[in-house]
């Protein structure tokens, strides 16, 4: 049984979740994955879990009913758009006849969700949160549920570029003229092409000459990249404002080790990889307006990175889906502190860029003594040309700082 990420557009087509809120869809997907079976096999909860309910997303199974009866359902049939182990007669044995995809779901989640959308009392909070969770992360699900969460966004320029980030018609000259509104933007992206990164023997001072060496996409991405500063200087406490700095330091060095990991290993490109480090953190933007009202854990860093670590992939996700970004920078994101993840795909994603350049970081910084090593992690076997060696580590380690000093001068203004 191999595993990948549910989107929340094919979560929405099932009538359980078809009138959730688009945050609820985003955060559901956090803690649902999609399974795969052949022609052939048995599909049962995990263990013969029965809280568990099971939802068909592909192909075709047969559901033998304790009665002795049976049914051939297909997805997308109408039966099929609720929990395959709610049909009656109960269920008692579903065997796929195709290769089939569907994903699982915790019963005691699944109702509250329902008498969430009734207007019922559950907690879903609790649910949703873990035993231990502080507080902060109570309040941020509970603001989540209620529709009260303040999630950030970009300035108009960007939003323009981002809408069009897939758009592969779109041509210089037009793309020019968005950058061209704002000439701070224009500006760094004319240092950007002029830098050794770009190996830029030859100046430039037009932006049509920029976004040529640079690449349309590559400039999509770096558009994006340059505004996300802002979101790190909103207003709050001293306290809070330092750890916003330490954050965006810390993004900046892993967008380096990114960028490297993506140049010298993979066909991933490094604009695009870059990126994925620059908003690996993002989530804790809407987190940080609640660590304000906690001045306890002011003194308490180490803490304080626990609890962001346990909601800000799923924060990240919403706001990143909030601003139409492609699917695999938000599963990146929200993936972001999952060190065995292991998405059904062969090929080099995102998100093995992202775990292994954060355990690179890690390293170079002597933090976290607790993390697996980078040979440990799935992401380290899938990189191309084959697994890295010591040396290999060594020199992306020392690339990478060579980048970082580059990559600062362009990101800090």
């Amino acid at each position: 049984m191999h595993t990948h990420p549910l989107s929340p557009e094919r979560l929405a087509i099932f009538v359980p979740f078809s009138k959730l809120s688009e945050e609820h869809l985003i955060l559901l997907c956090h803690r649902i994955e999609i399974c795969q079976e052949p022609e052939g096999k048995e599909i049962s909860p995990r263990g013969d879990n029965r809280s568990e309910e099971l939802f068909l997303l592909s192909g075709r199974v047969t559901v033998f009913a304790e009665d002795g009866s049976e049914i051939t359902l297909s997805a997308g049939d109408n039966r099929s758009r609720f929990s395959l182990l709610n049909l009656r007669p109960s269920p008692n044995l579903i065997v796929s006849q195709t290769e089939t995809e569907f994903f699982l779901l915790d019963s005691d989640l699944l109702q509250s969700l329902q008498a969430e959308s009734n207007n019922l009392s559950l907690p879903l909070t609790e649910i949703l949160a873990n035993d231990s969770s502080h507080p902060l992360v109570l309040q941020f699900y509970r603001s989540l549920i209620q529709n009260k969460l303040s999630l950030p966004s970009l300035p108009e320029v960007t939003q323009k570029v981002s809408q069009i980030i897939v758009d592969e018609e779109l041509n210089v000259d037009h793309m020019a003229s968005l950058i061209a509104a704002d000439a701070s933007l224009a500006a760094r992206l004319l240092k950007l092409a002029n830098s050794p990164l770009y190996r830029a023997y030859e100046p430039i001072s037009q932006l049509s000459e920029a976004i040529k060496r640079l690449g349309l996409n590559a400039t999509r991405h770096l558009v994006l990249a340059f505004a996300l500063q802002v979101q790190f200087q909103i207003p709050a406490a001293n306290w809070v404002r330092k750890r916003q700095l330490r954050s965006w330091k810390e993004s900046i060095q892993l967008a380096a080790i990114c960028y490297v990991l993506a140049k010298k290993c993979t066909k991933i490109p490094p604009e695009e990889a870059l990126l994925a480090g620059l908003l690996h953190n993002i989530g804790e933007l809407p987190l940080v307006q609640f660590a304000a009202q906690y001045p306890e854990l002011a003194d308490d860093p180490d803490y304080l990175d626990q609890i962001m670590q346990e909601a800000r992939g799923q924060a990240g996700a919403m706001i990143l889906h909030r601003w139409n970004l492609p699917e695999a920078l938000v599963t990146a994101v929200q993936h972001v502190d999952t060190w065995f993840y292991e998405p059904n795909s062969k090929d080099v994603t995102l998100t093995d860029i992202l775990i292994l350049a954060r355990l690179h970081s890690m390293a170079m910084n002597d933090r976290s003594p607790s993390t697996p090593s980078i040979s440990q992690v799935p992401s380290y076997e899938k990189i191309a040309p084959g697994p890295l060696t010591s040396q290999q580590r060594l020199e992306i380690l020392e690339d990478a700082r060579e980048q970082i000093s580059e990559i600062k001068s362009i990101f800090n203004r």
